[in-house]
């Protein structure tokens, strides 16, 4: 859609043209009139010359118009009846219609001094204020303010009248000005096309003031508009139009003010065409009037022609603006691409985001379906979100292969693989996009990442190849370094240390203050480090020192020193002289020591300070222990190893006998974190702090009411006043902490309980540990809909955390609380298969057995189980657990057999539950389960006797009396 541009300027108000003469026009204030001959024309010549006038401004032929008025005023002589005044003004709005802005001025001017206050005396002003703002100058802006000044007096001419006058306020730099008049403005009726047109200019003067609040505000109420509605199509163009103007000189804002303005295209076509068919009419009305009034006399004649002739020209560009509309099939997508592009530039990223992908997906066969699936792109990319980037490239190269930008989204795809390290995938893609664009400028990246690809695989014998050959195929690649870096590091990963020396050396000969240059020489000296056959400490600790002295910033700095430190710890080991053992140990402890504080990831840093502390416990130096992590706690108040740092400081004050105290400190530490939920290891902190607390009694013993307001104010100290949802949900597990030390279950319990029931709906506010617990007690309460609400924000919040392992298992179980058996089985093989080192593990080999006895697979069930209890691994009451399965599988197996084989499995089930029911008391429900389970089982052998005196056991236990199973005995023993 394009803007209309006007040459000449908005009609000034409905009756501004000859069209018509008013039946009631009179002569006002008319001293000396016109020159005129002495005998009047005849009625036929003056109606003539006036149908002749009227034609030349309907022809746009305003100089002929003018010339015909100045006959017709020279024919009307003295007469009484002759519409003056119309016709004074008309010489002067036809000299503005044909671009004469002084003849125009002249007109108004002279019309106004035979009328000083005539009818048309307002439009006069009006007139003038134009003419003068054409003309330009100070000077002539500074006459049009006080003409536009007197016109907006007239309630008819405000509108009109006050836009220009705020632009000429504008051109003047007379900007307080200008707001006060478009805020008056935005009070006023827009009802007629002028009044619309003066609207839309207001919209563009008031986004150019930068007035956001008032623009939106102003658009916000011109929705209702008459004027608005009756030109919908034609101003939703204008103000497009306008926004892209906007856009285009970075006026994001504004210009999302007024693309959010805009009606669907729907809303658009059905209003402007009821507004059509309400001005047809109209048009017919007066059509049939003007028609009535051309055998009438001058001054007989109704002011119908006069609207029409305003009427139509509104009419025509209303249609013309509707046909727009209707072949602009993708206005609504159009309109969402400016939105996000706007949304993208102010970076509120995340409604750009819905904007794009509302666009395509609601409008794929747009123009601007491509260019929005790439935005999209883009905009993912920017915000880092691996998960869908990928997914979203691949549909964009499938459906747009010949894309100009193909190749871009490619390498992007690639890159977001290379984060995900999917290196199989990274390894095939980057071989593939090689293989598409053989040509590209991009052919050393592409190579590249297939060697990184395989080198990240340990496939060291398919990456050395490519990473030789890389600086001789690439020479003024950027990435030559990168390749020389990771030569040198197939070699030291594969243990060759003789290649590894010569590619660290050859890295180090091109590169010497390269970014690889300190891990170089950092391996150089590992391999110096394990040379059983030359003792090269001194030159170790001399290369690394003077390296570390000269490059204190290099990121390989801790790693040095943690290695001059082990260098150290080796010399003090090997050695027999005490002295020289002590210094050596000093010499590392230093070492460590200076690599805690570097800038180094956080596994060196823990290596340090771990190494460091064992140092200090083997000299049983506990106070230096406190010393250093309590520097570190202080310095280092945000790493996630102060927490660490907090619980073995209060170990060693605690160790003294200084318990309160490091309760205190430990309540330091979680101030900043005990608010957020997002801090995962705020519980063990907890943890510690609890144990601080509990006094070295017997339980019995204890006074918990008293421990327990002790434990309250230290954490309500910690909390201060940022108490929230978090803080209260973590004093109730620090409490159930304390109860659960103080062998008060039944209080943990209650505690725990409560924060999972009370914040079942709403499990944001809970961390990753009481998400767990939450998800874990929500699950045996039986309500699964808040359980899965847990476990789930541990999956999407959590996954990369230490209780990550936590969400899927808990979904899996979930499933199968919903006899969802297949379902269960594909999330636990899953997690198995993706990790098998999860911290979870017991529970999902469990979870595992459990499905695939559900889902049939009973045989396989078996197998696992009969694994599960022969593995040390899984003690107590996962064991238990275990070899209920066992029991299940063969008394499934016996529901399938018959006679001696039937009797055979159940004797075998029987025993197996008895064994759960002697061994493990230390586990009650999994001990009253075998119980019950073995009274079933004698049952069905027809066992009557034993099965009661089972039965009887099991109610009559005094450990598992709280237990479910032992209380449905108890009712049945009865």
């Amino acid at each position: 859609m394009q803007r209309k541009t006007q040459k000449t300027p908005a009609l000034l108000a409905l009756s501004l043209s000859l069209f018509a003469v008013a039946a009631e026009t009179r002569v006002h204030g008319q001293e000396t009139p016109p020159a005129a001959p002495t005998a009047p024309a005849a009625p036929a010549t003056l109606n003539r010359l006036f149908t002749e006038a009227e034609n030349a401004f309907g022809a746009k032929d305003y100089t002929g118009a003018v010339a015909k008025i100045q006959e017709l005023l020279t024919a009307l002589g003295t007469s009484k009846e002759a519409p003056l005044e119309l016709l004074y003004f008309n010489i002067g709005l036809g000299n503005l219609l044909a671009e004469n802005p002084q003849e125009a001025e002249a007109g108004f001017r002279e019309c106004l001094k035979r009328f000083p206050k005539g009818e048309y005396a307002s439009r006069c002003y009006l007139g003038i204020g134009r003419a003068c703002i054409l003309q330009g100058g100070d000077d002539k802006k500074a006459e049009a303010l006080e003409a536009l000044k007197l016109a907006a007096q007239d309630p008819k001419y405000r509108s009109e009248a006050g836009f220009y006058l705020g632009k000429v306020y504008t051109d003047l730099g007379k900007h307080d000005e200008a707001m006060v008049v478009f805020k008056s403005l935005m009070g006023s009726d827009i009802r007629s096309p002028q009044q619309t047109t003066a609207a839309v200019e207001v919209i563009g003067l008031l986004a150019d003031t930068g007035k956001i609040d008032d623009l939106i505000a102003y658009l916000d109420r011109l929705s209702n508009q008459a004027g608005v509605r009756d030109a919908i199509a034609w101003y939703a163009n204008q103000v497009i139009v306008r926004g892209d103007e906007l856009v285009t000189s970075g006026s994001y804002e504004a210009a999302l003010a007024i693309y959010q303005s805009v009606p669907p295209r729907s809303q658009i076509l059905e209003i402007q065409k009821t507004a059509l068919e309400a001005q047809h009419k109209e048009v017919k009305l007066l059509e049939t009037r003007a028609n009535a009034d051309k055998t009438k006399p001058l001054n007989q004649r109704s002011t119908a022609s006069e609207f029409l002739n305003n009427l139509k020209p509104a009419v025509e560009l209303a249609e013309t603006a509707l046909a727009a509309v209707e072949a602009k099939a993708d206005l609504d997508a159009a309109l969402l691409m400016r939105r996000g592009r706007c949304f993208y530039y102010l970076n509120r990223n995340e409604e750009a985001l819905v904007c794009f992908r509302a666009l395509r997906t609601k409008y794929a066969s747009a123009a601007d379906a491509q260019p929005a699936a790439y935005a999209e792109i883009v905009l993912l990319n920017k915000l880092k979100n691996i998960a869908e980037i990928k997914s979203l490239c691949d549909r964009y190269l499938l459906k747009y292969p010949e894309a100009e930008n193909a190749e871009q989204v490619a390498t992007l795809a690639g890159e977001v693989l290379v984060q995900s390290g999917n290196w199989d995938e990274v390894e095939s893609f980057y071989r593939n996009l090689l293989a598409k664009f053989p040509n590209s400028e991009h052919r050393d990246r592409y190579t590249f990442f297939q060697a990184v690809a395989l080198f990240q695989k340990a496939d060291f014998n398919s990456s050395t190849p490519i990473l030789t050959k890389f600086p001789e195929d690439f020479p003024n690649s950027p990435l030559v370094e990168n390749s020389l870096y990771y030569l040198a590091m197939s070699s030291f990963l594969s243990n060759d240390s003789i290649k590894t020396t010569a590619a660290a050396k050859d890295y180090l000969s091109k590169f010497p203050d390269g970014r690889y240059a300190g891990d170089m020489r950092y391996r150089l000296a590992f391999i110096d480090f394990n040379n059983k056959e030359e003792d090269l400490n001194e030159k170790i600790i001399k290369d690394l020192t003077t390296f570390v002295e000269s490059h204190p910033d290099d990121a390989s700095v801790g790693s040095m020193l943690c290695l001059v430190g082990d260098t150290y710890k080796k010399m003090s080991e090997k050695s027999d002289k005490t002295d020289e053992v002590a210094k050596y140990e000093k010499l590392a402890l230093e070492a460590y020591k200076k690599a805690v504080w570097t800038e180094s990831p956080d596994d060196v840093v823990q290596y340090a300070l771990d190494t460091a502390t064992s140092l200090l416990q083997g000299k049983k130096d506990w106070s230096a222990i406190a010393e250093l992590h309590g520097e570190f706690l202080q310095k280092r108040p945000d790493s996630p190893l102060s927490l660490l740092s907090a619980i073995q400081v209060a170990k060693m004050k605690a160790r003294e006998g200084k318990s309160p105290e490091a309760a205190d400190m430990l309540a330091n530490a979680l101030k900043s974190r005990i608010g957020d939920p997002s801090s995962e290891r705020v519980e063990f902190l907890i943890d510690e702090l609890v144990k601080t607390l509990v006094p070295k009694k017997k339980p019995a013993d204890v006074d918990i009411d008293a421990v327990d307001a002790q434990l309250q104010e230290v954490l309500k100290k910690a909390i201060g006043e940022n108490e929230n949802a978090t803080t209260n949900a973590r004093l109730y597990y620090a409490r159930a902490q304390l109860a659960r030390l103080l062998r008060r279950p039944d209080k943990s319990e209650l505690y725990l309980k409560g924060i999972a029931t009370i914040n079942a709906k709403d499990p944001a506010i809970l961390s990753p540990a009481l998400l767990s617990i939450s998800g874990d007690i929500l699950l045996k309460l039986g309500d699964l809909d808040a359980a899965e609400g847990m476990f789930k924000r541990l999956s999407d919040r959590y996954k990369e955390g230490m209780f990550a392992d936590a969400g899927p298992v808990g979904l899996g179980y979930i499933a199968l609380a919903r006899k969802q058996p297949e379902e269960a089985l594909k999330i636990f093989e899953t997690a198995l298969k993706d990790n098998p080192g999860m911290s979870r593990f017991k529970e999902t080999t469990l979870g595992q057995v459990q499905a695939l006895i559900e889902v049939g697979r009973i045989d396989e069930a078996q197998k696992i189980a009969l694994q599960i209890a022969g593995d040390k691994m899984f003690r107590g009451e996962s064991a238990g657990k275990a070899y209920l399965f066992i029991g299940q599988v063969y008394r499934l197996q016996a529901a399938k057999a018959s006679g001696k084989e039937k009797e055979g499995l159940l004797k075998q089930a029987h025993g197996i539950y008895g064994r759960v029911y002697t061994a493990y008391k230390s586990s009650p429900e999994v001990c009253a389960e075998g119980a019950w389970q073995a009274y079933e089982t004698l049952k069905e052998l027809g066992d009557t006797a034993l099965a009661d005196e089972t039965l009887k056991q099991l109610a009559n236990d005094p450990k598992l009396k709280n237990t479910k199973r032992a209380q449905e005995a108890l009712k049945l023993a009865k």
